[in-house]
């Protein structure tokens, strides 16, 4: 394209008399000026070695990393993007898993785009497929990056591992006391387990992971959804709530009631739930011990104390809606531990006032973390930089972190802000003491997955319900209306978790959908609306390799008495942050932000406690 002399500009355009594009593409874009077009070349879900991933969502993953790379190396960026195609195999209006990740890398850019379903690609395991055209202006400058990149080095005084609210919280919280400070993130995208996307037709937001706070107990998330100006939600409770018992029979019940169950069931089930109540608060949580309910998993635990089989099956409802798991698989120490930190069992699990779900944020929870990230300097967070290697020395009284592209920081402290199974992906040297490390080995991430389903109008409250189901039997285990009607956006949220969430999980993707959408409809009277959804989301935490679960990684008998305390002792220069690591409200987003404030508090008393100054002036 010859050069005109005239000043680069790119525009989209949505003309008036088409149906509204936002916010997946634009009618037009236009682009006019002295510049180079930038062609690239169909990119798909293979990584530089050759492999490709197995799951769909994964694919796109790789694909739109691949868009970057290639973007990057011929000096354009995202927002230079002005044509799109995609190429789709086995593509389902209904089901389009591919929206959040694409419309993340686009991060709020709107190109041209067309979709192409195909019936294969080049190779019969690929399944999506982007080509891409850009156009930058001439005079940037283009300097292809060299491969391999060489290796850079940079010296601060914090490293933060991990970009979801504890680790912002903490990088944010060291900065402001005048440290030097750059937290690594290791997907493409800040918020951890805490994802938010545009709705169905543009409208609302879809939360694919960690939705609710409240505004009493939760006092660290409100205070910053203020200083945000976020809008709140109250979590509908008015209406009647849905049982699914074991014998497959459907029931109604009042919120805040006891399911029509057989009489001398619910009594004994409101007996246990009254003793594990009690019994919750007189754990210590800074320092949980209990020889006998540790001893026991929290199945064999309820058996013992007389818990009958609609009990059992309640324990299981607990579990698998809390932390993703069966009550076979954690402590009863561990359990009782969790629910006293969120204000005991019943407000835990309450979607009420100072109750776990009470609130939700209109737009979408992903805006704590990006608030947080937006606070620190530019150049502070640095997306797609997996640690794999920290290496402290004594010696020197630093620490070198080492991202996969071979990016090395050294810093004078490091806040670990990764579940603890995940300590594994990172090679310490040296080695973590033997109780951390048992932890990495021992503990578990829960099976989560979220499917939202979103209709054009609330129908589950006109014939009298709340949209709260509660099911023993799966593959769903609990629905919530999560609607913001002043966003004309109506969904319905449907968790699958634990036994039941892995069997459906194996399903394919249309046996899945099917699933849910018919246990909506049994779950509400065989109502024909359910299947007339106009959108579909869903998210398996499990399959994603930078979170492998949620919420909360849980610990099995013996575990919590003898290995707690590791939980949130410093090792040499190295701190360590997490929700699974606080005191209260573990497995939700305050205990992230408390827990975060904790291992920042950790790190300033260490580096400035005694008057220092920073130690390094590095400018971000």
């Amino acid at each position: 394209m010859a050069s005109n002399g005239k000043q680069f500009s790119l525009q989209t355009l949505d003309p008036t008399g088409l149906a509204s594009s936002k916010p997946l593409f634009s009618h037009v874009t236009t682009a006019s000026g002295d510049m180079k077009v930038v062609f690239i070349a169909g990119q798909v879900g293979m990584d530089e070695n050759g492999n490709v991933a197995k799951a769909y969502e994964d694919q796109v993953r790789q694909t739109v990393k691949n868009i970057g790379t290639c973007l990057a190396a011929a000096g354009a960026k995202v927002t230079d993007i002005v044509k799109v195609n995609y190429y789709i195999v086995n593509y389902d209006p209904n089901n389009r898993p591919h929206v959040p990740i694409v419309l993340d890398f686009y991060a709020g850019h709107r190109p041209s785009t067309m979709l192409v379903p195909v019936p294969c690609l080049a190779k019969p395991e690929l399944l999506f497929e982007m080509d891409v055209t850009a156009v930058i202006p001439r005079d940037r400058g283009i300097e292809p990056i060299p491969q391999p990149i060489p290796v850079t080095e940079t010296r601060v005084d914090v490293v933060v591992v991990g970009g979801g609210l504890s680790g912002l919280q903490a990088g944010l919280d060291c900065q402001n006391a005048g440290l030097s400070t750059i937290v690594l993130e290791a997907r493409n995208r800040v918020g951890g387990k805490t994802w938010s996307v545009p709705g169905a037709q543009g409208k609302g937001m879809i939360e694919l992971g960690g939705a609710w706070i409240n505004d009493t107990n939760q006092s660290h998330m409100y205070e910053l959804a203020k200083k945000l100006k976020l809008d709140l939600i109250q979590q509908l409770t008015a209406g009647d709530c849905v049982m699914h018992d074991l014998d497959g029979s459907i029931s109604k019940f009042e919120y805040g009631g006891v399911p029509a169950h057989e009489q001398s069931e619910a009594n004994n089930m409101i007996e246990i739930r009254a003793l594990l109540e009690k019994w919750c608060h007189e754990v210590d949580l800074l320092n949980p011990q209990n020889r006998e309910w540790d001893s026991l998993t929290l199945e064999d635990f309820i058996k013992k104390i007389g818990g009958g089989p609609t009990t059992q099956a309640t324990a299981r409802l607990w579990t698998r809606g809390l932390l993703g798991v069966e009550p076979r698989e954690m402590s009863a120490l561990y359990f009782l531990d969790y629910v006293k930190s969120g204000g005991g069992l019943m407000l835990t699990r309450s979607d009420m006032k100072h109750g776990g779900q009470f609130l939700r944020i209109r737009q979408g929870a992903q805006s704590f973390s990006k608030g947080l990230a937006a606070m620190m300097k530019a150049g502070s967070v640095q997306l797609d930089s997996p640690v794999r290697k920290i290496e402290q020395d004594k010696a020197h009284d630093e620490v070198c972190v080492t991202t996969e592209s071979g990016y090395r920081i050294r810093s004078k402290r490091v806040v670990i802000s990764v579940p603890t199974p995940l300590y594994k992906e990172i090679t310490f040297s040296p080695p973590l003491p033997a109780a951390k490390h048992k932890l990495a080995s021992s503990t578990a991430l829960g099976w989560v997955a979220k499917s939202i389903v979103c209709y054009d109008k609330p129908w589950w409250r006109a014939a009298g319900y709340s949209g709260l189901v509660q099911s023993f039997n799966g593959p769903i285990t609990i629905v919530r209306d999560t609607s913001s009607d002043m966003d004309g956006h109506y969904s319905l949220t449907c968790f699958s978790q634990g036994d039941t969430g892995r069997a459906w999980g194996k399903l394919s993707d249309q046996e899945r959908r099917e699933q849910v959408i018919a246990h909506i409809g049994r779950a509400f009277a065989n109502h024909s609306a359910a299947a007339a959804h106009i959108g579909m989301f869903e998210q398996r935490w499990a399959l994603e390799q930078w979170s492998q679960g949620c919420p909360s990684p849980v610990m099995g008998p013996g575990l919590l008495g003898e290995l707690g305390h590791a939980l949130r002792a410093p090792f040499q220069n190295l701190h360590f942050v997490g929700t699974e690591t606080a005191y209260e409200w573990k497995g939700y987003m305050e205990g992230a932000v408390r827990s975060g404030k904790r291992g920042a508090k950790e790190v300033i008393t260490a580096l400035l406690g005694e008057g220092q100054k920073s130690i390094n002036k590095a400018k971000m």
